[in-house]
């Protein structure tokens, strides 16, 4: 594969650039990616605390003991272990995003900013998830009214949803 760039030299960097949720590849030989400041050298400018030997090393003994320690178990049905998962990226049945629920909150905040989901909803749930975020809307606005100490506004907005919940 040639460099995108000069379209001469065998490609050796590989770049993967996501902004704005939108990713882009880039393909480059070893003297581009040098000439437009990409290097490992810039790379660990973004962990200024750590050395190059240190950035390539696995993590410290200690920290993968208690990682394996708070690690749930494997799943009785399927045999999949969390470590296995953190590797495929795939569960292997069912049970294991309950099984390994609390490991999976972490993860997916590196993932993603929420772990609520927020994105659109196939039309036939669309009734069930607004109404339970307009439930959610306005248990929040009570707890804030309440902090707040104006209690007229959170006995009405109380109001609100025992009607909404009644609904339902």
């Amino acid at each position: 594969m040639l460099c995108e760039k000069c379209q001469q030299n065998e490609v050796t960097v590989h770049l993967t650039d996501i902004v704005n949720n939108t990713k882009k590849e880039y393909h480059l030989c070893r003297d581009c990616a040098q000439s437009h400041g990409v290097s490992i050298k810039a790379t660990l400018e973004n962990f200024k605390n750590l050395t190059i030997p240190e950035f390539y090393s696995p993590p410290a003994k200690g920290d993968s003991e208690s990682a394996q320690d708070s690690a749930p178990s494997d799943c009785p049905d399927c045999g999949m272990s969390y470590a296995k998962f953190r590797k495929e990226g795939k569960f292997g049945c069912a049970r294991d995003y309950d099984l390994f629920s609390d490991s999976l909150d972490e993860l997916f905040g590196k993932i993603q900013p929420s772990t609520q989901h927020k994105g659109r909803v196939p039309a036939r749930f669309h009734g069930v998830v607004s109404q339970s975020m307009e439930v959610e809307r306005l248990r929040q606005k009570m707890e804030q009214a309440a902090i707040d100490e104006d209690y007229e506004k959170a006995a009405a907005i109380k109001s609100q949803l025992k009607s909404l919940e009644q609904g339902s």
